[in-house]
């Protein structure tokens, strides 16, 4: 059956499409008309039959697919959902033209659909082999009824009437069919669901960083205020020795006095001339009886000053070895956490690719921990077959590849999903 396929949408640069020709009124008007995350999309344009499909994404952009029937009329829409469903599952995995970001909403990071035409090219294809699988359902197209203007809208949702939506698609201008709920498949929000898990992980294990680090801050504070009051104790204590120094010499300078005042009692008599001296000597005396005292009570206050230091000193000690234990448990609770997440998800896989040849399904992941872990393989096709398989690999922390032998029983011919769990959690898989 001969198709022409068309990508486009709203992107980083503004709407782009691929490719590029008159079509594009066409594509603007199906996204004028979107009321929901999902819908179909049919519109007739002469012999011409365009069924589409928009996906809106984040900050008000969309991705659209569109495939071209010249002449001919599909009969069955049951699984025109299913198939653009699937392709979306099948980018959002592969992440070059959409991807999930870490909060688990799609958004794109492409620029212009013609700098991205290796991966156009392979979602054609899907496409195109898709409506081949539709073509026992294809009718040729009645002639045109001029009684309905080519510009007609008509909105279905999808649990409408098949018979009138499918009339509708060949009489009037546009029909939309619209669809609020059960667009993800089971791939994608196994994937969604995963990533929300680890975002708030991520934000929890930031959160008790943040506690972390502002208690290293205070343990880091109170350590330089224990070296300052350490420096301030040798300071203090040095002038303390330099003070019992000090009373030692006045304590010679007051017995030299009082031999002093000895002798001239002795000589009191035949001195007599010199008793002004004496009495110079006694004030002197006084003098430094009343220094002697003062540097008594100073050295009692000195004394008493030292003590509390020496108390506050201890204090400000217990203090720094409690937050020493206080930061050996939040790192024991850290580590706790980091097991869990490892014990949960020991890997994250980015991309899956199944060769029928070998049998072998090869993915490339990324590894939370280096340890071996036993994984489960499921694969499973639209026609009901299935095939699984199980195997022990030793995991590799960072950015890794794998392969696990499956099959070689696989139908090429066939889309197969597959599942990579670990238990009964599904940690990626694909459609190949």
């Amino acid at each position: 059956m001969n198709v022409t396929v068309y990508l486009f949408g709203e992107f980083n640069s503004g709407y782009t499409q691929y490719p590029d020709d008159y079509t594009f009124a066409i594509f603007r008007k199906f996204h004028e008309n979107a009321k929901s995350t999902t819908q179909i999309v049919i519109h007739r344009n002469g012999n011409l039959m365009y069924y589409g499909y928009i996906r809106k994404l984040e900050q008000e952009r969309y991705i659209g697919l569109c495939v071209v029937l010249n002449g001919l009329l599909l009969m069955r829409l049951d699984g025109l959902f299913s198939l653009f469903e699937n392709i979306i599952s099948g980018l959002v995995t592969k992440g070059q033209l959409i991807h999930f970001n870490e909060q688990g909403d799609i958004v794109t990071k492409v620029e212009k659909l013609y700098m991205n035409k290796e991966e156009v090219d392979l979602l054609n294809e899907s496409l195109r082999a898709g409506f081949n699988r539709f073509e026992g359902n294809i009718r040729t197209l009645p002639v045109i009824s001029y009684n309905i203007s080519k510009d007609s809208v008509k909105n279905f949702v999808i649990d409408d009437d098949l018979n009138e939506i499918i009339k509708s698609s060949y009489t009037n201008g546009y029909t939309f069919i619209y669809k609020s709920k059960g667009f993800n498949t089971v791939q994608m929000n196994s994937y969604k669901g995963v990533l929300a898990r680890l975002s708030n992980e991520k934000k929890e294990l930031q959160n008790e960083l943040e506690k972390l680090q502002i208690e290293y801050g205070k343990t880091l504070r109170q350590k330089k205020q224990f070296k300052f009051v350490l420096v301030l104790s040798l300071v203090l204590l040095g002038c303390v020795i330099g003070l019992f120094s000090l009373n030692d010499n006045l304590n010679i300078t007051r017995d030299a006095l009082f031999s002093a005042n000895n002798t001239i009692n002795v000589q009191s008599d035949s001195l007599s001339s010199q008793s002004d001296r004496i009495s110079i000597l006694h004030s002197e005396n006084r003098v430094l009886e009343q220094r002697c005292q003062n540097e008594r009570m100073r050295r009692v206050k000195v004394e008493n000053d030292l003590e509390n230091l020496h108390s506050e000193n201890q204090e400000l000690e217990q203090n720094w070895q409690a937050e020493q234990i206080q930061r050996v448990r939040a790192e024991s609770k850290l580590e706790t956490l980091m097991r869990i997440i490892r014990g949960r998800q020991p890997f994250i896989v980015k991309r899956t690719k199944f060769n029928f040849l070998s049998g072998y399904l090869n993915f490339d992941y990324y590894g939370m921990t280096n340890e071996a872990v036993t994984i489960n393989v499921y694969a499973y096709s639209d026609s009901g077959d299935s095939f699984s398989a199980s195997s022990t690999i030793f995991i590799k922390a960072g950015d890794n590849s794998a392969s696990i032998f499956l099959s070689r029983n696989l139908n090429v011919a066939k889309l197969y999903s597959f599942e990579i769990l670990k238990g009964n959690t599904i940690i990626g898989g694909g459609r190949h």
